[in-house]
């Protein structure tokens, strides 16, 4: 899944993928400088957006006077991908997924920048686990992301409470949700706890529990990706799911919901729990009305693995740019897209434009860098911080142990599509067989896993 960056300065800020090289430009470099082109360039009808972007250009310009930038807004495709690369019309730095680095790096389809990153400020303050996507076994760099997002589990502080539950230590395991879950309807009657089952987020939902319980849904065979959902961590998750909807009732009546229609319901107290990124709280907030005290994060629990699923964006370079084009693309990369990370004054800006604009900040978010490094620029932006920090706490203290694990990498929204029926069926039919299921939504990934790799 994606996610969202609230407000118009986030947009300005979050704006993805640098991109250039001779081969896809339209305009030749002026004698003495190199060229590269920029994609993600905001569209004419986000004129504020698209104006904020071409001064960063500028600035970068300014500050790079051997370089030369020509921004454009084509994006991310995957369907057109190759043949663009194929056509030399690909530009030199562009942004994809957190999922796609793996398979680009085997197919040679992106630049090796490791000496580029070498470069960088801070280059070995990188933390390993963000760089984890776009590093080869090797060791070898393919891409630096520009922004992460892990998974965790919200809560309602003041259910907690009227349950007898301590708010400031929440579950930290599922034996311990399915507990507190148990303990909040029985207390209050709302339920303690949902997952959403519709437009792929239940199976986006299920993969992040099954990563917990130590499991993967696809695995490598042959060269290609296969799907394996009838597996014991993911039948595990389905057994702990039918166990609180039809043994402990804890789960409600309402079973086919989206995220966002479950993010609703979460900011009006209708549900305890549910699982969801910390940005989430710009929605409860601002979007849905939820009270700002009531709202608290976790780590997402374990099933015996620590782990959690990690989601985002990397910039990356195109296999045909030059040496000198690689080197002008990883600084642009650099300029816009990392600086804000390491740069605690520059941080701090941000911080206070935000605020200025009654945007959310200061809740935790995945940090590029090592604690030498994030600890300064997070002590900045949050001068300005304008959420209940201390709700986040012990978000912040599980993640830390965490490892992350990324979306799966082929298909992944049909993957997701096809748990989602899994799900459903749990949720809605008392003699669902978890096994039955699984082997079920298998087989129709399966068939998009084959078409997807052919």
């Amino acid at each position: 899944m994606r996610e969202r960056l609230p407000g118009l300065f986030a947009a300005v800020l979050a704006v993805a993928a640098v991109a250039g090289c001779s081969s896809g430009s339209s305009s030749e470099p002026a004698a003495g400088k190199t060229l590269i082109t920029v994609a993600d360039l905001p569209p004419t009808t986000q004129q504020n957006v698209r104006q904020q972007f071409l001064d960063q250009v500028a600035a970068f310009e300014k500050d790079n006077p051997g370089i030369d930038i020509e921004p454009r807004e084509s994006k991310w495709e995957a369907k057109i991908f190759a043949a663009r690369l194929a056509g030399g019309q690909l530009e030199t730095v562009f942004q994809v997924p957190l999922t796609e680095p793996v398979g680009m790096v085997k197919r040679r389809q992106v630049a090796d920048i490791t000496g580029e990153v070498e470069k960088l400020p801070h280059a070995t303050e990188f933390d390993k686990r963000a760089l984890a996507p776009a590093t080869d076994q090797a060791g070898r760099i393919y891409g630096l992301p520009t922004s992460e997002f892990a998974l965790g589990l919200v809560y309602n502080r003041e259910l907690f409470g009227k349950a007898g539950l301590d708010v400031d230590k929440p579950p930290e395991t599922w034996e311990e949700v399915r507990a507190a879950a148990s303990a909040i309807t029985k207390k209050t009657g709302v339920p303690g706890f949902a997952v959403p089952a519709t437009n792929n987020t239940g199976g986006w939902i299920f993969t992040a529990m099954t990563y917990t319980f130590g499991g993967r849904l696809q695995q490598e065979a042959g060269g290609k990706a296969v799907a394996t959902f009838d597996t014991e961590p993911a039948r595990g998750v389905l057994g702990l799911l039918k166990a609180m909807r039809w043994e402990d009732d804890s789960m409600g009546t309402q079973h086919l919901r989206n995220a966002a229609d479950l993010a609703k319901d979460f900011a009006a107290g209708k549900v305890a729990m549910m699982i969801a990124t910390p940005s989430s709280y710009t929605e409860f907030a601002t979007q849905f009305g939820g009270t700002p005290e009531v709202f608290g994060m976790a780590a997402l629990p374990s099933g015996g693995t620590p782990a959690t699923l990690l989601g985002g964006k990397v910039a990356v370079v195109s296999p045909k740019a030059t040496a000198a084009e690689r080197a002008a693309a990883v600084k642009w990369i650099d300029f816009y897209h990392l600086k804000p990370k390491y740069d605690p004054q520059f941080a701090a800006s941000v911080a206070a434009a935000k605020a200025a604009d009654q945007v959310p900040i200061g809740f935790p978010y995945v940090s590029l860098y090592g604690e030498t490094v994030a600890k300064p620029v997070i002590e900045a932006e949050r001068k300005h911080a304008n959420v209940p920090v201390a709700n986040f706490r012990p978000y912040e203290t599980g993640v830390a142990a965490q490892e992350f694990v990324t979306e799966p990498a082929v298909a992944g929204q049909d993957t997701y599509a096809a748990l989602d029926t899994a799900v459903q069926a749990i949720l809605t039919r008392r003699d669902a067989d978890p096994a039955g299921e699984l082997r079920k939504a298998e087989e129709k990934a399966a068939a998009a896993l084959d078409r997807a790799q052919r």
